[in-house]
């Protein structure tokens, strides 16, 4: 297999070059990736190459510069030009250095680079160069135990928190043991949109990562896994985990610049703390929950020691599924967003955005059972006046900020409650039983003669009510009265016999009763709040 190097200073040209062919199927092997001449030369002293592709225009050490070097450290080299100048002085001193071919890197086509890449003549390999094709394969193995152990590693550490022992990844531990024995990991990636990443973008993402991992100081980049790019950086003894810090986040802010400018995408990156190798696991799981504080602040840099999220407690949690269901089935929903919004801005303790999603699924389980169960709607019914959000469970899924979040709950609020007010308006019934309990509060309100109001028996009228409103009729008599007694509290200087009976109880010590009862709180405590 030939080993092909590229040298182009240029970010976007040398990601293109190393997916615009399946390079390994052709019988070329990428063996090398460089932003400039001085690198490539660095590089070439360590390993041996068979073709080099290379822009001639390059700060410091260009083209031409760089293919002088070059065939003294090997003759046999090939050489193709990629460039964007068509400049007849350069490509005539390019031809008296022997490069074979010369191709505009903006026009480049595949098949175009492997006609000419297949015209090459390469002399074969004499006995004397042996010894040195002996060290390439086993370089060329020992990049390949690397990169197998690499995906060991994603897959152990995506289900368990301990690392195995650094006997079972010798490659692994090997390379790092010369750096040092504590390690940070980061996980990168791209903020999400509407529209799905192509495999082209996710490619050249994993292609900038893996460059800039290359570059810097005791990087190595993992792999790609869960939607997350992997990496690690090890502290040497030298270093202070606070250089390891700085390390990690010099290399995130360097590739979120590079994303921005040459893919028009925002980076999320979470970091983990420092541990020992054997804590690997645990590592990447913080640096996964550190990338989920994204929910909050969109794209950034997220390390897990400067932030705290929690998980809802078992106490707090029920206290929220009752809070909900209750809001639900009084149909108060403009409470229930409040509430929800509130509980999301609060500075305090923040909750995993999985909780987040777990209370809005709550959210939307209880909205649809309110339209199955209540009100009589088939699924084609309400997903007819849904639209996307249905099934409404998994629009909550789909979520990835507490602004989409909030969205979602509004939209399914205020769509629930415009199906309910359609199907109310059909159902004119319960709005003349609601009209004539708002206006006559303060009367005697039997049932029986409601229900004959609307034509219904007393049981079916008693039965009904409960299935449309989410209460029963007394209860929404006793409602209405104690919130109409609350207002007359706080804007009148009558007393509670006067208030008592205005809203329909005769005797006062009853309606006491029932204040305390619908409030949790007797008159005189009420009373003192003002």
């Amino acid at each position: 297999m030939r080993k092909v190097m590229i040298v182009d200073d240029e970010s976007l040209v040398r990601i293109g070059l190393q997916s615009i062919i399946e390079w390994e199927l052709r019988g070329y092997h990428i063996a090398g990736v460089f932003k400039s001449g001085e690198e490539a030369v660095a590089a070439a002293r360590q390993q041996a190459f068979d073709v080099v592709l290379t822009d001639i225009r390059m700060p410091g050490m260009d083209g031409l510069a760089l293919i002088r070097e070059l065939k003294l450290i090997d003759p046999q080299l090939k050489f193709i030009i990629l460039s964007s100048y068509n400049d007849f002085d350069y490509m005539r001193q390019a031809i008296q250095l022997g490069v074979k071919d010369y191709i505009s890197k903006y026009e480049m086509e595949p098949e175009e680079l492997l006609r000419v890449l297949d015209s090459l003549q390469f002399t074969e390999p004499s006995a004397a160069s042996g010894d040195q094709n002996e060290k390439q394969d086993q370089v060329r193995e020992e990049a390949e135990r690397l990169l197998e152990e690499k995906q060991q590693l994603l897959k152990q550490t995506a289900g368990e928190r301990l690392f195995r022992a650094a006997s079972d990844y010798p490659a692994i531990s090997g390379r790092f043991d010369r750096w040092g024995d504590t390690v940070r990991w980061i996980c990168l990636r791209p903020i999400p949109r509407d529209v799905l990443y192509s495999q082209a973008e996710l490619k050249a993402m994993a292609l900038q990562a893996e460059e800039i991992f290359r570059r810097l100081k005791h990087m190595e980049f993992i792999g790609e896994d869960s939607g997350f790019i992997h990496g690690i950086c090890v502290v040497s003894a030298a270093d202070s985990l606070k250089e390891g810090l700085w390390g990690l986040q010099q290399m995130a802010e360097e590739l979120k610049a590079a994303w921005a400018k040459n893919l028009n995408i925002g980076l999320i990156a979470g970091i983990s703390s420092s541990a020992p190798f054997t804590r690997m696991g645990q590592l990447r799981h913080e640096a996964e929950e550190a990338a989920s504080l994204s929910f909050y602040h969109g794209a950034g840099i997220y390390v897990r020691e400067e932030y705290d999220l929690g998980i809802i407690a078992e106490q707090e949690w029920l206290e929220w599924y009752k809070r909900i269901k209750n809001r639900i089935q009084y149909l108060n929903f403009t409470e229930l967003t409040d509430e929800l919004e509130a509980r999301l801005e609060d500075p305090g303790t923040r909750w995993y955005p999985s909780e987040w999603l777990r209370v809005g699924e709550t959210v939307a389980v209880q909205l649809t059972d309110l339209l199955i169960e209540r009100y009589d709607l088939d699924i084609d019914q309400i997903r007819s006046r849904f639209g996307s959000l249905w099934p409404l469970p998994e629009a909550m899924k789909r979520v990835r900020s507490h602004h989409e979040f909030m969205a979602v709950i509004y939209d399914m609020t205020a769509k629930t409650q415009d199906t309910i007010a359609s199907i109310q308006t059909s159902r004119g019934w319960v709005l003349v039983v609601k009209k004539y309990v708002e206006s006559f509060y303060g009367e005697p309100i039997r049932l029986e003669e409601m229900a004959e109001k609307v034509n219904f028996s007393a049981n079916h009228f008693s039965q009904r009510f409960r299935q449309e409103t989410g209460e029963s009729f007394s209860d929404y008599v006793v409602r209405i009265r104690i919130r109409e007694a609350i207002r007359m509290y706080r804007e009148t200087d009558y007393s509670t016999e006067e208030i008592a009976a205005r809203v329909g109880y005769t005797n006062p010590n009853y309606f006491i009763k029932v204040f305390k009862k619908a409030t949790g709180q007797t008159v005189k405590q009420f009373k003192q709040r003002f």
